[in-house]
This record gives C-alpha cells, structure tokens and sequence, in this order.
C-alpha cells in the first residue's frame, strides 16, 4: 500500500499486492543461478530444471509487462540470459528425428520429462520473442525461434496425439500453439486442435478428467482417479494454447466442451480457495492433507473463466486461490505445498516435487495478472450462495453448501494403494464458512481413520501387504538417494522407513473401516441428505464383511449432521468410532453415532 493508504500500482495498471510475491518467487529463483555458467540450480535436487528455467523467463516477461522501464531492462537480462541455457540444452535424440531439450527424462534428478520440459521451453521461447523481439538481435531472435519451432515440429506435435497423461498432453499443446504463432505452421495449429478433441474425449460427464485413463495405458486404476492437483492444467494449458493457436474467439468456441471442467474444477474449491486434497490419483506426491502449489494453474483457469463469463463465482475462487497460494510462500520467496504441522497434525511432511517446480509454476499466475487486477480492483459482489449438495456423479463426490459450512463426501471410487487413487472415502472435509477454519479433513493412509467406524478383522497378511507396497519400497530407495543428494544425511533414511509403514506394514494389518470402502456409492436423498451403505473394507478396499450406514445432512440452523449406524459388525473385533476433534457430539451409543460439525458449538470454538 503506498503512505497515504491508496493502493500502490505499478505501471501498466496492477497492483504490487499481486506483482511482488511473484517479484519474490523470480528473486529466489535468480539467486539459485550458478555465476560461471549462468544456470539456475535446483538447490535440492542439484541439478538444471531447464523446464522449470523456462518458467523463470515467462515470469520475467509478464512481470515486464507491468514493470517501470528501469526495471524491464533487469528482466529482459534474466530472460535473455535463461533462453540462451534453454537453446543450448536442445539436443537430437540419438538418430531419432526428434529435437527434445535436457535433461528431460534423461536424468532421474531432474523429476520431469520431455514433453512436460518440451512444452514449457517451446513456450517460453516464444514468449520472449514476442515480447522483446525490438530489443533482442537478429541473431537472438533467430535462434530462439529456430529451437522453439524445431522442437515442437519434431517432438510435440507427435506428443499431443500421443502420449497417455492428459496434462501432459495439454502442456505439448502450449508449446506447440506458440511456435505456431512463430512460424505460421498450419501443421502446429491443427494439432492443437485434435488435441483438444482428444482431452475432450476422455472427460467424464461430471467435468473430472482422470490422471492417466486406463484406455491410455494407465498402469494402475488408481491412476484413472479425478486429481485434484492436476484437474485446472488441462482446462488452463488447453485454453491458452487455442486461444494463442486460433484468436480468443476461436479458442471460446472450440474450448466449450471444457466448461463442465471448471464446475468441477469449483466443485473442490472452497470458501478459503483450499482444495479438497483427498480427490487425490497421486497422494504419494504430497506430505499433506492439501495443497497449493496447483494454485498458479488454478488461477489461469479460473482467469480465462473470468475473462470470458464475467462470472461472479470465478472472481471469488480467483481472489481466494491467490490469497492462499501467496500466504504459503517462504520468508525467502521460495514457494511451499503446504504450511507446516500444527498440534492437530504432527506428520505433516516434505512433498515430494521440489520449490523450483512450484516456483516455475507461479508463471501462470503472472500471465493472470490483469484478470487479477480486475477482480480485485472492481471488487464484483459475491455470488449468490449455493446451499444443498452438488453431486460430480462420475467421481461420486458430494458436496455440501450452507451458510455455516462447506463439506465433502466421497463414496465410490477406483482401487487404490498408498501411491495411487484417492486415499479416504465417505467424510473428507469440512470447511467452517464462520471463523474460516477446517472442523475436519480426511487422514491419510498410515494415520487411524476418523469419522468412521473401524475394528479389525482376520490375522495380518503379508502378502496383502506386499502387493500394495511392492512398488512403493522400491522407489524409497530412489527418494533416499535424492534426499541424502539434497543434503538430508540420515534424515533420507526416513523415506524407506515411511514406506515400509505407510505402504506395507498400514495393509498388511487386519485393521479395517467404512473410510477404506471403495465400492458403496453415494445416494442423494429427497429430503437432502446423503446416504452410503456399505461393508467394512481393509486398506486395499478389499470387503471385510459387516454393514454400516452412513447420513450426511444439514441442520436447520446450516451445520452438517453425520449419523453413522454399524447395522451389522460380523466378523470385525474391538470396533470402535473415533470422532472428529472439531466436532460436537450429539447422540452416542454401542452402534450408532450422531455428531454435528459448526452450528456454534465446540466445532465452531475448538
């Protein structure tokens, strides 16, 4: 804010609340830079993101957009200087005909591969190109186009139609659309388009795209689940390249199969722009309930929706997914997935994907700023309040909308381990509209389940144990190396141990619960409620027998009422209900729970 308490603006129109954390983001990004090569150096994984590098230049040139003239000299630098790496990294693939940039899936330190880094680079390239073409030399503005156009002639315009994951399909298609705009390649923008064809394809009626569709070569069904992570990339990614590829009014128009994207894209935000983060095909990612490094994608999809809707919902979940995004950044600049263990949850640990990806990531929130800056200069009303629940019926995900609270529940959903598929059903999250804080989220694998009835069941298996977590011990092997590589000494022995806990010993134990079942769909009731009547399962989703039922219904006065029922516990010992800390219990006896989350009792005060 400047003294007199006006908002401080920068030139071109946005606000320094908006452009200063990404200013900070780019900052600790150029500090990383190594003086005799001029590379940005991941300073955990030791290594050239070129990919991420790429997300270094978008920042500097968006960010020069808004700049005083002083400082758009210092930005072009960075820019220049990181398309120069990115040049210098594009390389033929043996006797292959593609031209892909390194380290892409080259080097397992560097976390990413081809296409994702390809489309990123080609991206980027061209994006300062556009920009400070008059202030780039001849010699400059050749190379750098000649790399972007190369490699999306050789290698994205084959991935698009291609590879098995959708983001990574709909991140080629940025790359490709802008060495179409380039080179005028009619090829590049026509692969856009069946792109876009394709990701359409696999989108499920409710809005959800799975992470990796089974019918693409996903390895494992939990794979195939909705991502919550990963949901606004191919509603962002693919917008963007149609409306570069084709005009703004081109892209809206063949972008409208995508709309049902953002409903469900809105469907997992809420009130604080925190995402349900157990709508998860990849929890192994993560070291926490939520996140917010997805924010940036987030952000653009929810721009373009503005942009072209005016649409009061996309204002709110805009000034929301930003507040939360820029709250969570580091004293140094350097972005952070969640913030760090409170006295409700001392396992809170480091994810998995490293600061100078979700740093990379911010790139998209620059390229948001004016739809930014709109939104929080007009200050739009909010949206007329949604109450009742909203069912995403492909995902079986219910949520509930009161002026008390906001709430999800899961009930069918794919098979699963502790790496793939979504890790917790029925109660996932409950969101107090009243003091903004969470009443409850969903635990996560190797933590006891709550909010659900659970016992045990049979003897250990070992051999349960062993299918689910197989896969998981083996790749610990693979996370020490990277954490003692990262300077973690014996911390790194940490990963083999979580895995042998989380992973084997968590479902080779006879535990079981309502939270583990995987097949009971949800029922929305007339009188609206939400039902789920299932069995007892064990971690794997494997029935154990036993039938429990499960409401979920709002009070008059807007809290949310659980009543769990064990109808029947035949073959489950030591059963038991560990309710919620944040929730009021109201009825309770040998078989059956009532508790109430909000409403002005302890959940709202606890």
């Amino acid at each position: 804010m400047a003294p007199d308490g006006a908002v401080d603006v920068v030139r071109g129109g946005v606000r320094r609340e908006l452009t200063g954390p990404l200013e900070r983001v780019l900052e600790w990004m150029v500090a990383q830079r190594d003086p005799a090569t001029g590379a940005l150096i991941c300073p955990q994984h030791r290594i050239e993101h070129t990919g991420k590098s790429a997300g270094a230049v978008v920042l500097a040139v968006e960010l020069a957009r808004h700049a005083a003239e002083a400082d758009r000299d210092r930005l072009l630098t960075i820019a220049r200087e990181q398309c120069e790496r990115i040049v210098g990294r594009l390389e033929r693939e043996g006797d292959s005909t593609c031209f892909t940039f390194r380290p892409g899936r080259h080097d397992p330190y560097n976390c990413s591969n081809s296409v994702i880094d390809g489309g990123a680079c080609s991206d980027a390239l061209a994006a300062c190109v556009q920009a400070f073409g008059d202030r780039l030399g001849a010699d400059e503005r050749e190379r750098f186009t000649h790399a972007s156009v190369l490699h999306a002639q050789t290698y994205l315009r084959y991935a698009i139609v291609d590879k098995g994951v959708p983001a990574q399909c709909a991140w080629a298609m940025t790359g490709a659309a802008q060495a179409y705009r380039l080179s005028g390649h009619d090829v590049l923008r026509y692969v856009c388009e069946v792109g876009a064809e394709r990701l359409a394809g696999v989108q499920r009626g409710d809005g959800s795209f799975p992470y990796h569709p089974l019918e693409w070569g996903a390895a494992h069904p939990g794979a195939g689940d909705a991502s919550a992570y990963y949901q606004s990339r191919v509603n962002a990614f693919t917008s963007f390249a149609l409306e570069t590829a084709m005009g703004a009014d081109a892209g809206t128009r063949a972008d409208a199969t995508f709309d049902a994207g953002l409903d469900f894209l809105h469907g997992l935000i809420g009130p604080d722009g925190i995402k349900v983060g157990a709508v998860e095909a990849k929890p192994w990612y993560w070291g926490a309930e939520y996140e917010v490094v997805s924010h940036p994608f987030d952000i653009a999809a929810l721009a373009t929706e503005w942009r072209r809707t005016r649409a009061l919902r996309a204002a709110a979940a805009l000034r929301a997914s930003f507040a939360a995004w820029a709250r969570h950044l580091g004293p140094d600049g350097a972005p952070r997935s969640h913030l760090d263990a409170g006295p409700d949850d001392p396992a809170r640990r480091p994810s998995y994907q490293c600061p100078f990806f979700w740093a990379a990531h911010a790139s998209w929130i620059a390229r948001s700023l004016p739809e930014l800056e709109e939104v929080h200069a007009s200050d739009p009303p909010a949206a007329a309040p949604t109450t009742g629940w909203t069912h995403f019926e492909d995902v079986d995900l219910a949520r509930l909308d009161t002026p008390e609270v906001v709430a999800w529940v899961r009930g069918r959903r794919p098979p699963g381990n502790a790496s793939h598929g979504s890790p917790a059903g029925g109660l996932l999250r409950v969101h107090s509209r009243v003091n903004g804080r969470d009443l409850f989220v969903a635990t996560r694998f190797d933590r006891r389940p709550e909010a659900a009835w659970s016992g045990a069941s049979g003897a250990p298996s070992l051999g349960r144990g062993w299918r689910a977590g197989r896969d998981d011990l083996r790749f610990s092997g693979w996370l020490l190396r990277s954490r003692w590589r990262a300077g973690a000494g014996v911390r790194a022995l940490d990963e083999p141990l979580r895995a042998g806990r989380r992973s084997f010993l968590a479902f080779a134990a006879p535990t079981v619960s309502t939270a583990f079942d995987r097949d009971a769909p949800i029922e929305v009731g007339a009188d609206d409620s939400v039902r789920i009547v299932g069995p007892f399962a064990r971690r794997d989703g494997s029935p154990a027998g036993g039938r429990v039922e499960r409401w979920y219904r709002a009070s008059p006065g807007g809290a949310l009422e659980v009543e769990a029922r064990c109808h029947d516990a035949s073959g489950v010992r030591g059963l038991w209900y560990r309710p919620a800390l944040r929730a009021v219990q109201v009825e309770a006896d040998e078989r059956r729970v009532v508790v109430r989350f909000g409403g002005g009792g302890a959940g709202e005060t606890g």
